[in-house]
């Protein structure tokens, strides 16, 4: 199957896995500025993500790569061939989009072998590369029927073979997945996955959903108002966001303000409220920057009602204030008087591990080096 794919690739000489660089992008919507001097160099073989919020610029990053909007500045490479110029039909990449644009009136074979009538393959040919890819999305069988006839999850995938069939170089994929349930969506993130990895593609994914990104992704750059904020490994971007943006976006933290009064290069001390200083990890910020210092939820644990963690030297005491059960675990809103703040910490439930209640007296602990110090946002 990698093979037939390889070998039917729209642009002569660019297998299947071909890099992508974006150099300075920039779109304008009038006084908007959607995508501002955007640069990225996707590796060949590389699954991407654009993540971020409604309005980020990721989609219309998206559609400047497959060639449906105009940027009015930079360059678009694949396979370090200038494409900004080409149009799409031209460019040889396959895209997906959230609600699949299906053709109601053409079976599932029909959908999948347009793509390769518009390049001239018909006949015994086409009809392999259909069979071919209709089993690798596990639809064989299923070529003589209509969009209307299947479910959710199957139309996608008919999107998705669609988009492979002919070999592009590079697969877009625009919320692919927003139109499915929960279950469903996480078997396909799975599925998809596996389906680049097998094939070896090159895949620029967009979404808004944090936990898809970190399932998919060998990386994700995080777009905030037409900008790259970060970019780095799902794990890079989860335990060393380089901004509070970056921290939010990606999971639940806990945020401190404050001030550094003390940096060795080994370890940073923060100044809370109410005078109280909080052991952080190692941080470029001098002493007398004002500062966030950011933990996650399940980076906080609770003295004297689970095993003590080696490394901890840092405890705070605090009240619950609320508890809300999730089933895998146990989120507490915690007040902890000497910070001045509300923090937010979650809990694996798991046998042996006494219950707590609101209202209940606890001790809060960390390990300092799970503390990130972080810059102030910028003022709006």
């Amino acid at each position: 199957m990698t093979a037939a794919l390889a070998a039917s690739a729209a642009a002569p000489g660019a297998p299947l896995g071909a890099p992508l660089t974006l150099d300075r992008i920039t779109k304008r919507y009038g006084n908007l500025a959607a995508v501002r001097e955007v640069s990225l160099d996707v590796a060949g073989g590389e699954f991407l993500t654009l993540l971020g919020p409604s309005g980020s610029g990721k989609t219309t990053t998206l559609m400047i790569v497959a060639g449906f909007v105009d940027a009015d500045g930079g360059e678009v490479l694949v396979g370090g061939r200038p494409v900004s110029a080409v149009p799409p039909h031209k460019r040889g990449l396959g895209v997906v989009f959230q609600h699949y644009a299906l053709f109601p009136h053409m079976t599932v074979g029909g959908n999948v072998a347009f793509p390769l009538e518009l390049r001239g393959v018909r006949g015994t040919e086409a009809r392999r590369k259909v069979s071919d890819v209709l089993d690798l999305v596990r639809l064989s069988g299923l070529d003589g029927r209509y969009p209307r006839q299947l479910s959710g999850g199957q139309q996608q995938r008919v999107a998705l073979a669609r988009a492979l069939v002919f070999g592009p170089p590079v697969l877009l994929m625009d919320e692919p997945l927003g139109a499915l349930d929960r279950q469903l969506r996480a078997e396909m993130q799975l599925e998809i996955k596996a389906i680049q990895k097998r094939l070896g593609i090159t895949v620029v994914y967009v979404t808004h959903d944090q936990g898809e990104a970190l399932t998919m992704s060998d990386r994700i750059a995080v777009m905030r108002d037409g900008r790259i904020e970060q970019a780095g490994s799902p794990a890079d971007l989860y335990e060393r966001p380089t901004t509070p943006f970056v921290a939010a976006f990606l999971g639940e933290c806990n945020f401190l303000d404050g001030r550094v009064v003390d940096a060795d290069g080994r370890r940073t001390i923060v100044e809370i409220a109410h005078g109280f200083r909080l052991d952080a990890g190692t941080s470029a910020a001098p002493p007398g920057a004002q500062v966030v210092a950011a933990i996650r939820p399940e980076k906080l644990w609770f003295v004297d009602h689970e095993a003590t963690k080696a490394g901890s030297t840092s405890a705070v005491d605090g009240t619950i204030e609320q508890v809300v059960y999730v089933g895998d675990l146990t989120r507490y809103q915690v007040r902890v008087a000497a910070l001045g703040a509300l923090l937010h910490v979650e809990r694996q439930n798991r046998g042996g591990v006494r219950a707590l209640a609101r209202g209940d007296r606890i001790r809060l602990a960390w390990d300092p080096a799970d503390v990130r110090v972080l810059p102030p946002e910028p003022p709006k």
